[in-house]
C-alpha cells in the first residue's frame, strides 16, 4: 500500500541477492553478483510515525521467496516471486491479508494484494462521507463521535520501475487500490493513510516518484507523491493532490541472505503540500509539511542451499 506511505515504507532495507524493493527509497551499490539462495522464508517490518496527517503503523510481512534466475545479466539479476501473509497496524484499524510480488527485471516489479480491514471505532476512524463534504483535520476530529467499528475490504495492485547511473537512482511506484469499507448507505469515507476522500467501493490512485543519491549507508533524494481517484469529479474529495521534499535513509548494516534480523534502516521524509484542499493555507499552513519517520529492517527464518 503506498504511501501513501505503506507503498512506500514497506521496508526501506534491500535485501542483498534478492532485493526486495519494498522499500520504495533505498537502493544498492553491488560490487560482485552473488544469487541469493534458491528458497527462503523471508520477513519484513517496517514502523513509522506521521504528522499532518497524524498516524502510527507498522507493516509485517512473511512469506516464500523463490529466485527465478542465476544471470548475471543486468536485466536478470536477483529477480524472484515472493507470496505471503501481511499485517498492517495501527491505533484506529488493521489489516490483515496476502501480498504477492514479482521482480521479473531487475528493472521492473509488479506486485498485488487483498486485505480484510477491521476498524475498532477509535481516533475517528471510520467516517462516512457525501462526496462534498469538508474532511479537514477539524471537521473530522467534530464528527469524531461518529465513528464506529465496522469491517470491509482492500484490494491493491501496482508496479515499480527504476534505474540507476553512478550513484543516481530514479524510482517510479504506480498503484490502484480499490477500497470497500462497510458504512451503510455512505458514498464516500476518509481515509487516514492517502488523507482524501475515497468513494465507496471505488478506486484511487497513487504515485511515487523518486530521485535518490546513494553512497554507502546512506541514501538521500526527494520524492513527488500524487494520489488521484479514478471516477473524476470536482468535489474537493475528487481532486488530485501534490506534495514533493526530501527524504533520507541510512542502513546501520547489511548481511548476506540467511540473518535472522539484517538491514536495520532509519527513515525519514518530509514533503510539502503542494496541492490540497486544507493544507494549503485554507486550515493547515502551506509552510507545514508531511514529516515520517520510522525504522525498518528485514530477515531470513530459513533459506535453502544455493
Amino acid at each position: 500500500m503506498s504511501v501513501v506511505l505503506l507503498t512506500l515504507l514497506s521496508a526501506f532495507a534491500q535485501d542483498r541477492g534478492a532485493r526486495s524493493d519494498d522499500s520504495n527509497f533505498a537502493a544498492d551499490d553491488v560490487e560482485a553478483y552473488t544469487p541469493a539462495p534458491r528458497d527462503r522464508l523471508w520477513y519484513s517490518n517496517a514502523t513509522y510515525l506521521r504528522v499532518n496527517p497524524l498516524g502510527l503503523v507498522d507493516l509485517y510481512r512473511l512469506g516464500w521467496r523463490r529466485r527465478l534466475s542465476t544471470s548475471e545479466h543486468i536485466l536478470r539479476q536477483d529477480t524472484y516471486t515472493f507470496v505471503g501473509p501481511s499485517v498492517t497496524v495501527t491505533p484506529a484499524w488493521a489489516r490483515v491479508g496476502l501480498y504477492a510480488e514479482a521482480q521479473l527485471l531487475s528493472v521492473f516489479r509488479v506486485f498485488g494484494q487483498l486485505d480484510g480491514a477491521g476498524y475498532f471505532g477509535t481516533f475517528d476512524q471510520a467516517l462516512a462521507f457525501d462526496g462534498a463534504d469538508r474532511f479537514s483535520d477539524d471537521a473530522i476530529e467534530a464528527r469524531g463521535d461518529e465513528a464506529k467499528a465496522t469491517l470491509g475490504w482492500f484490494a491493491t495492485l501496482g508496479a515499480t520501475a527504476r534505474a540507476k547511473v553512478g550513484p543516481i537512482v530514479i524510482r517510479d511506484t504506480f498503484q490502484t487500490i480499490r477500497m470497500d469499507p462497510d458504512l451503510g448507505q455512505s458514498t464516500h469515507f476518509y481515509d487516514q493513510l492517502s488523507d482524501r476522500l475515497v468513494p465507496d467501493g471505488g478506486w484511487v490512485a497513487l504515485n511515487d516518484a523518486d530521485v535518490l543519491y546513494v553512497s554507502g549507508k546512506l541514501r538521500l533524494g526527494a520524492r513527488h507523491t500524487v494520489t488521484d481517484n479514478l471516477q473524476g469529479g470536482s468535489d474537493d474529495g475528487d481532486l488530485a493532490q501534490h506534495r514533493v521534499g526530501p527524504l533520507f535513509a541510512w542502513q546501520f548494516s547489511d548481511k548476506a541472505p540467511g540473518a535472522r534480523v539484517n538491514q536495520p534502516t532509519l527513515f525519514t521524509l518530509a514533503q510539502w503540500w503542494a496541492q490540497h484542499p486544507y493544507r494549503t493555507g485554507d486550515e493547515q499552513p502551506q509552510g507545514l509539511p508531511l514529516i515520517a519517520v520510522g525504522i525498518a529492517f528485514n530477515g531470513d527464518h530459513w533459506t535453502s542451499p544455493q
